[in-house]
């Protein structure tokens, strides 16, 4: 799936136009002048751009491209290459479901440029997942619409950083799910398909893995809960017996400080704050969402719409930039 262009070619979706998306953009594109950024096209209104640039008091350049048949990424540092698809003028920090069709028309359109290998990768802006409407369907986040759109039967949510990687075994379900829905199969599944993405995208060779168990003090051999010794335990057990380097169910409470994580390449936990609240709490703005099993390379920054401070333009680009450096080496990765 992934081309080899002779330079790295990103595709930028808008996100949510309401949100902090536009802001992230713009001073991602801008920082270049201190900083490596990977090229992008920015797949939404390239209004939007300009009327943000604006407000913020900011001096950007676009271009609108109509033939990308001879495009030259190195015009990216002259100014913002922009797919345009237009929208209906936002208000900041409000979900306004009038411009749910661009944005879901901005992930199509990336999605389409890439399966015609005119761009190398996706990096997504955090929408709103009640935007996410498409054939009738209602989608849970951008995550799944992909997997419908380049056919993936299992995705898995990696959560990267400069000093560790975490998965979740379960992502947006309630707490009272997630008992019922972890299992041998999604374990072993989901642990597989994580230690052949840091071998085939970040040249990892042989993963160690740690994986968590459910309950505290993972069960305390059937103590506190059933789940390890009778899903976990046997999931474990059996991934060892195929050679890979796994261990666990280890109790997340001391598996996330400094010496712990060091001895692993990836940390499959059962559900999502299991995951998500240890990085967020070492990696403030610098970790990256990837998803594994699409069979592309698609990143976005680690964070939402943030509404609460979309007109106060005092909005963090590192992690969308760490989310455009890291698709770059993903490719460049697998490319080789």
């Amino acid at each position: 799936m992934i081309s080899k262009i002779n330079k790295s070619i990103l595709g930028l979706t808008m996100g949510d136009p309401a949100g902090i998306s536009a802001e992230i953009t713009i001073k991602s594109w801008l920082s270049r002048k201190i900083k490596p950024v990977t090229p992008f096209i920015f797949f939404g209104s390239n209004n939007l751009l300009l009327r943000r640039a604006r407000e913020m008091g900011l001096s950007i350049e676009t271009e609108i491209i109509k033939n990308f048949h001879n495009f030259d990424p190195d015009c990216f540092f002259k100014f913002i290459p922009v797919f345009d698809i237009p929208i209906i003028d936002e208000k900041l920090g409000i979900y306004e479901k009038k411009n749910d069709s661009a944005i879901v028309e901005s992930i199509l359109s990336a999605a389409d440029f890439l399966k015609n290998k005119k761009i190398n990768a996706i990096v997504t802006n955090p929408v709103n997942k009640n935007s996410l409407k498409y054939n009738t369907r209602h989608y849970s986040g951008q995550t799944e619409l992909l997997a419908d759109i380049f056919n993936s039967k299992q995705q898995v949510m990696l959560l990267n950083s400069k000093d560790m990687r975490v998965i979740p075994l379960t992502r947006h379900i309630p707490i009272s799910s997630i008992p019922s829905s972890i299992s041998k199969k999604l374990i072993i599944n989901t642990t597989i398909i994580g230690i052949e993405s840091l071998t085939k995208f970040f040249n990892i060779k042989k993963p160690k893995v740690a994986i968590t168990g459910l309950n505290p003090h993972a069960g305390d051999n059937g103590l506190i809960g059933n789940e390890e010794n009778q899903i976990i335990t046997p999931a474990v057990e059996y991934l060892q017996k195929k050679s890979y380097l796994v261990q666990g169910p280890l109790s997340a409470d001391s598996l996330f400080h400094e010496s712990s994580i060091k001895k692993y390449d990836l940390i499959v936990c059962m559900y999502h704050d299991q995951a998500l609240i240890p990085i967020k709490a070492r990696s403030l703005f610098s970790a990256v969402n990837v998803t594994l099993g699409l069979d592309i390379v698609r990143t976005s920054p680690d964070h939402g719409t943030a509404y609460d401070i979309a007109n106060k333009y005092i909005a963090d680009e590192t992690s969308l930039i760490e989310a455009l450096k890291l698709a770059e080496k993903m490719i460049k990765t697998h490319v080789k």
